[in-house]
């Protein structure tokens, strides 16, 4: 039923957060019908050995209803570059694209100077790639003019502001002007209007981009760091401390942003709706390092019910959930299937939707 473009199934030395495996068994039986893992792993998806190795994991699991495809990471050295294009000739449709970091987030895969990411394009538009490159789109320059302070976990929406993502839009754009570069350029979680404005704005004057957008970011805004969760255990319940749970990169946005981006999403402006995925432990989430992410990928199901209480229609949620991305990643042979979903959301760490499902009542 659903294609989830954006996803960190961790394994290798992070399996005790999940394995591969238990990825694709949450995701089959929450309805999702593909998804595709990013780069961000320990170790990180930059080799042919690693590709390969992941790729091989998912065989076993032997969850065939799902399809599992990977990104590539992009770092700013040249040689790894050309083999990152070679391995998404070798194992496409597997793996589905490129993916650079230009902003620190998750893992060691940031490629933050102007200069080196003008380096990315270039190479790739040596190489001839046409492929798609995803982008997490957070400018260093912009950030943290506000330090995080855990204690008040809002903080974190400040010290990582919309201009970040804008300017960093804008920096993307420009390298592919400067570079000739004749890929698919695709804005990763985009949060911020004005960055889907200067999407929306690029793909009218002929640009080959498209963005998508994360639950959390159209149905919270940042007074949710604000909010005391009770995060339920077997031995019982404890309270969290203001909102950390909802620390993600890009940061959850003011409330008058969250209503303008749900907005461009209903009015077609966004392609469509991928998780971010990230299951942690609470231990990371709660105290140092302060991880930042969210699991989302068994609330599927309640996502689809949040956008028919925001009367989105049916084929536009098909759009949004599943046809927008088969199209622009090529799998238009993809099927989208229509099967019986099994609620696998006690079984992370935490569950940032509860309350969704109280607001998706009240509306009815």
């Amino acid at each position: 039923m659903y294609i989830d473009t954006h996803v960190h199934l961790r394994d290798f030395k992070q399996q005790y957060k999940e394995t591969i495996k238990h990825g694709l068994d949450v995701a089959r039986d929450s309805g999702v019908d593909a998804v595709f893992d990013m780069p961000n792993t320990d170790p990180p998806i930059l080799t042919r050995e690693i590709v390969e190795a992941r790729l091989q994991r998912a065989d076993d699991a032997r969850v065939p209803e799902v399809f599992y495809g990977l990104y590539i990471g992009a770092t700013k050295d040249t040689e790894q570059l050309k083999r990152a294009v070679e391995m998404t000739r070798l194992f496409f449709p597997r793996v589905v694209g490129i993916k650079l970091y230009a902003g620190h987030s998750v893992g060691e895969l940031g490629v933050t100077t102007e200069r080196d990411q003008f380096k990315v394009y270039e190479t790739l538009a040596c190489e001839g790639y046409g492929g798609l490159l995803a982008v997490h789109c957070e400018k260093e320059s912009e950030m943290n003019k506000t330090p995080f302070n855990p204690l008040h976990a809002i903080t974190h929406c400040f010290a990582r502001p919309e201009q970040a993502e804008v300017e960093s839009v804008k920096d993307q754009l420009r390298f592919v002007r400067e570079t000739g570069f004749s890929g698919k350029l695709h804005i990763a979680h985009i949060s911020s209007p004005t960055a889907v404005e200067l999407v929306h704005d690029a793909k009218l004057k002929g640009r080959d981009i498209s963005c998508a957008i994360c639950p959390h970011h159209f149905i919270y805004d940042w007074q949710q760091m604000n909010v005391d969760q009770m995060i339920e255990r077997n031995e019982g319940a404890t309270r969290g401390a203001q909102g950390l749970l909802w620390k993600m990169n890009p940061p959850l946005r003011s409330p008058e942003s969250r209503a303008q981006v749900l907005d461009y999403l209903r009015e077609g402006k966004i392609d469509w709706i991928e998780t971010d995925h990230a299951p942690h432990t609470l231990p990371e989430k709660m105290s140092s390092p302060f991880m930042s992410g969210i699991p989302g990928l068994a609330w599927w199901p309640l996502f689809e019910e949040y956008l028919r209480s925001e009367n989105f229609s049916d084929a536009l949620i098909e759009q949004l959930t599943f046809h927008n991305a088969a199209q622009r990643f090529g799998l238009e042979g993809l099927s989208r299937t229509v099967r019986r979903t099994k609620d696998r959301r006690r079984e992370y760490a935490f569950d940032p939707y509860k309350q969704l499902e109280h607001l998706i009542t009240e509306v009815k």
